[in-house]
């Protein structure tokens, strides 16, 4: 999945922020439907006095009632300077009409392929990779599995009993192979 730039009317926005460039992005992907509205700030104060206000902008004049689009939206309020981390929890940790990320303390204003980078690692995770497992890992998990194969799961006594012992041979078998 990916982000991309959606072209949107932002001029009640920016008319009324002349120092904040707003930008819309949208997934790719139709069955994840993601929207961010970033909120690229000269300065962190901007962030500070402006986050509030901007809400319920894009409140009034975007959001669609229905309920669930708080969760399919973000507001990502952008600055190269550090935001105080009392703000930036307060506005991070604030679920009125949409999730808040403020992304700070980036060594400059980023141009909006930069931007979309940043933002594709925050809501994304496209920066998070899966690291390989050893065999030797694989091996005891192995040796576990003669154990636990074949447990009933349901919810009756002899079940659970047949499953109590099971972890009991589990315990005994690795109390013994300790080293």
């Amino acid at each position: 999945m990916n982000l991309l730039i959606k072209e949107t009317d932002l001029g009640f926005l920016s008319s009324q922020y002349e120092n904040i460039q707003f930008h819309m992005f949208r997934s790719d992907d139709h069955l994840s439907f993601i929207s961010c509205l970033a909120c690229v700030c000269k300065t962190s104060s901007d962030i500070v006095e402006n986050w509030r206000t901007i809400q319920n902008l894009v409140a009034v004049y975007y959001q669609r009632s229905g309920g669930f689009d708080a969760w399919n939206m973000y507001l990502a309020f952008v600055s190269a300077e550090n935001v105080p981390t009392w703000e930036k929890y307060e506005i991070e940790n604030n679920k009125f009409l949409a999730r808040k990320i403020v992304l700070d303390g980036l060594q400059e204003i980023p141009n909006i392929n930069q931007l979309i980078i940043e933002l594709e690692k925050q809501l994304l995770g496209s920066d998070l990779t899966l690291e390989t497992r050893s065999s030797h890992v694989k091996e005891n998990f192995t040796h576990l599995e003669n154990y636990y194969r074949g447990a009933p799961l349901d919810s009756k006594s002899e079940s659970r009993e047949k499953r109590a012992s099971i972890i009991n041979n589990i315990i005994e078998s690795l109390s013994k192979n300790e080293n």
